[in-house]
């Protein structure tokens, strides 16, 4: 959502709402550390500062947060009558720690992806490779407003092509494969416990390199593009050092702090390389006003994303509640390869209709869970269902984005992406059984 509406909010409601996010990034650290803290104080944070922020969301945005929580409240009822008992803690806790990540991640705009001054736009089938590049690499780490620094940076007389927004939207999902930084990430840790960073980063990355060379083939060039004619951006050798820094530090925490959950190492590399690259930049007393300023504006922000995961987290335990004890009813007695497919082939068609995948991970991680599924191969569903699915979704944050700034059309932008999906589709599936078989579930 766009700062236009921030106007609803009063300053001291603002500036609650950014203590209370703060508090969350904070809070939810702690308990990922292990410090002995327990995870509610967080959530209390969490559901402070979406009552602060509610007067911030429009109104399809609150009806949609109604709606989770009333189902997921019928859901309780329903559970508690069948003499089930809840989690409760459930509803403060659920989806804490990945809000607090995606706040924690957000200081890395601060950092922002370097300059390249005056320097004439690259054209050509080079330049093409340069933009896809640019906005996965980067958008893996900085998130989607590394896809609006570049589209305005490419867009010719304010307007973007149908191919330069296609690969900027396609490029930026395909990092949810593997990016630690990406909100898919942390969904699919959170609904897929016991599925490790490392394997999922290791099994997420070869497919995301064979589906943007897919892009390459299914981007719809017009014909002055197509003879060598595409305006692409100038991506850097520079602009690299902080994927590389970032990486790094996860990698570390992961193998020297392996008592710290996999959300509190990606928490706590992203706040300290924001933070610590502000400071530098700018100054101890300028880099704390930055600090301050992004803190007030842009943790308020996230009213949107705080809402959706807050009203998921109750939805989900209403959901776990009323399947406790109760197998329910699968089409499959087992979760292999063949049946990830056909659950991702589902997942991927409710995206195409405009069902948002948190809520198709949460209905299919409750759903599956009496099966006993291998975290791993549950995790890459999730993951390929949020590349893949989003691009299809034409009520896709990107896609909404693009057509508010460039007036491009967003269901147009996802049905041009059908057959890139499909295609994507089939290529997953087949990873999916190589997957499999490497963890011996064939």
């Amino acid at each position: 959502m766009s700062d236009v509406h921030l106007h609803t909010l009063s300053r001291p409601r603002t500036v609650l709402a950014a203590w209370l996010m703060a508090g969350l990034v904070l809070l939810s650290f702690a308990h990922g550390a292990r410090t002995g803290l327990p995870a509610w104080p967080a959530g209390v944070a969490a559901w402070g500062a979406g009552v602060a922020l509610w007067p911030r969301l429009d109104a399809g945005q609150r009806r949609f947060a109604l709606i989770l929580c009333g189902l997921g409240a019928l859901a309780l009822v329903a559970a508690v009558w069948r003499g089930a008992r809840p989690a409760w803690s459930g509803l403060l806790t659920q989806n804490t720690a990945l809000l607090g990540m995606l706040a924690a991640v957000s200081f890395l705009q601060l950092v922002g992806v370097g300059k390249d001054g005056e320097r004439p736009l690259p054209r050509g089938r080079r330049a093409l490779w340069q933009t896809l590049a640019g906005v996965h690499v980067l958008g893996a780490v900085i998130n989607m407003s590394v896809v609006f620094i570049i589209a305005e940076r490419i867009a010719q007389g304010g307007r973007l092509s149908a191919a330069q927004a296609a690969l900027l939207a396609r490029g930026f999902l395909l990092a949810a494969l593997w990016s630690p930084f990406f909100g898919a990430m942390a969904v699919a840790l959170t609904y897929a416990p016991g599925a490790r960073l490392e394997d999922l980063v290791l099994a997420g990355l070869p497919l995301a390199v064979v589906l943007l060379w897919l892009i390459t083939r299914t981007l719809p060039l017009s014909a002055g593009e197509t003879e060598g004619g595409f305006v692409g951006f100038p991506m850097r050798a520079s602009s690299l050092w902080l994927p590389l820094a970032l990486t790094a530090m996860v990698s570390a925490g992961l193998v020297w702090l392996p008592g710290w959950s996999s959300l509190a190492v990606i928490s706590g590399s992203a706040l300290a390389l924001g933070v610590v690259s502000v400071l530098v930049a700018s100054g101890p007393v300028d880099g704390a006003e930055r600090l301050s300023a992004h803190a007030l504006r842009r943790l308020p922000a996230m009213s949107g994303e705080l809402m959706l995961f807050l009203a998921a987290g109750v939805f989900a335990t209403g959901l776990q509640a009323l399947m406790q004890g109760d197998t329910g009813w699968t089409p499959f007695d087992r979760f292999g390869p063949v049946e990830a497919a056909l659950v991702l082939g589902a997942m991927v068609a409710l995206a195409a209709i405009g069902v948002h995948t948190v809520i198709t991970i949460v209905i299919a991680a409750t759903w599956l869970a009496p099966l006993s599924p291998d975290p791993m191969l549950l995790a890459q569903i999730f993951l390929m269902a949020w590349s893949i699915g989003l691009a299809l979704n034409p009520m896709a944050g990107v896609h909404l984005s693009l057509q508010g700034r460039f007036g491009l059309s967003a269901p147009g932008l996802a049905r041009g992406n059908l057959r890139y999906c499909l295609a994507s589709y089939v290529l997953a599936s087949l990873w999916l059984l190589v997957v499999g078989a490497l963890r011996g579930l064939l």
